[in-house]
């Protein structure tokens, strides 16, 4: 059994910031970290934008990200509000390039710079959680064990730890994605693009590798209807596009759609013990944003200060400091997707559309878990 001072569960962007940035502002403390992704497992994200410069600068990675190669963008396109297709440049901000990237390296380089950084590093889950006389017990399905006074959930959308503790995420909406890639059709356009359709949206971008993601955005019971968990159901719903159907005129689709949760989620309240949550774990953004890494690594390097001021400085508010700053950061994220989404108005007759200008996108979470469970059997 290893004892630590922190236990962070979760290798993806927020686990990897918070122990990258712990070894930087907390170096005492002993850290483990353990992660292991799901074998085929889709990761959301394939665009980031100019804001993720100073945050992996500040993490010490900016030359390791430019290293990997991955397509600078300088604009972002979209028919949202009206059929004319707009533009979005980046020219004119402080940092001047978003970037279309390598997820998988990506995740790979943040992985390995935070493997170097804590005191063990395990390729395991965490599968069992309890606290006792002022500690957690952790158990991981590699069959090993671990004390820690604090955990960091960032598992994810599954919210591991807290489910384990007892904490129920609660997600706003039914939205789900259903990515297919392709490869050839590089003469399209090849900036991030997303475009209003009648039952929801598309977003699609060349990624590096030669290759392009094509998803459509639409509630859980939407999809099922027409049928788009199958390559018959969503090539007819990309017929009813005009850009993003063009950007694939030539490409070849290189598998099945795979469908992923999408809709907006959170954590409530605060935990009465020494746990918290980071990235998707404590609240998720719809994809719409845009900022889901970028929310992901600065909210990993907040729970840092918050987890040093607690365990170094005896802060007995760090904690909750760190939680409302994520309330009022969904709160802020709501109202500003709300005001987005009432941006468009053609279809204001269609169930998706009511459901977002009403604000009331639905509340069935577990309808569009079983849709995604269903397309994967």
């Amino acid at each position: 059994m290893a004892e630590f001072d922190v236990f962070v569960a979760g290798t993806g962007p927020a686990g990897c910031a918070t122990a990258i940035s712990l070894a930087a502002c907390a170096p005492q403390l002993r850290v483990g970290l353990a992660g292991l992704p799901a074998p085929g497992a889709l990761r959301i994200g394939e665009a980031v934008p100019p804001p993720i410069r100073p945050i992996l600068e500040h993490l010490g990675l900016w030359q390791n990200f430019i290293a990997c190669g991955h397509c600078p963008s300088y604009r972002t396109l979209s028919a949202w509000g009206s059929a004319a297709l707009g533009s979005n440049e980046f020219l004119l901000q402080r940092y001047q390039a978003g970037w279309r990237i390598d997820r998988t390296g990506f995740d790979a380089m943040l992985a390995q710079a935070a493997a170097r950084r804590v005191a063990l590093h395990l390729a395991a889950r965490v599968s069992g959680l309890t606290h006792a006389d002022g500690a957690w017990n952790l158990a991981c399905d590699d069959g090993s064990s671990h004390t820690a006074r604090l955990v960091v959930d960032a598992t994810g959308r599954a919210a591991v730890l807290a489910r384990l503790h007892g904490l129920r995420p609660k997600t706003l909406d039914r939205l789900v994605g259903g990515f297919v890639y392709f490869e050839g059709g590089g003469d399209a356009d090849q900036e991030p693009m997303i475009e209003a359709c009648r039952d929801g949206w598309w977003y699609t971008a060349v990624i590096p590798g030669g290759r392009r993601v094509v998803a459509c955005m639409s509630d859980a019971d939407l999809m099922r209807q027409r049928g788009i968990a199958r390559m018959d159901g969503w090539l007819g719903a990309l017929a009813d596009t005009r850009y993003v159907r063009s950007a694939v005129a030539s490409a070849r689709p290189l598998g099945a759609p795979q469908l992923q949760p999408a809709g907006s989620r959170h954590v409530a309240g605060a935990p009465a013990l020494p746990m918290i949550s980071v990235g998707d774990a404590g609240s998720c953004f719809d994809p719409l944003s845009g900022q889901g890494i970028v929310k992901a690594l600065r909210s990993g390097t907040f729970a840092s200060y918050a987890v040093a001021d607690a365990l170094c400085r005896d802060d007995k508010t760090a904690l909750a400091r760190y939680c409302a700053f994520v309330a009022r950061e969904f709160s802020a994220y709501r109202e500003t997707l709300g005001d987005y989404y009432g941006r468009e108005r053609r279809w204001a007759d269609r169930p998706f559309w009511q459901r977002r200008h009403r604000g009331e996108a639905g509340s069935d979470a577990t309808f569009a878990t079983k849709l995604v469970a269903a397309a994967g059997s």
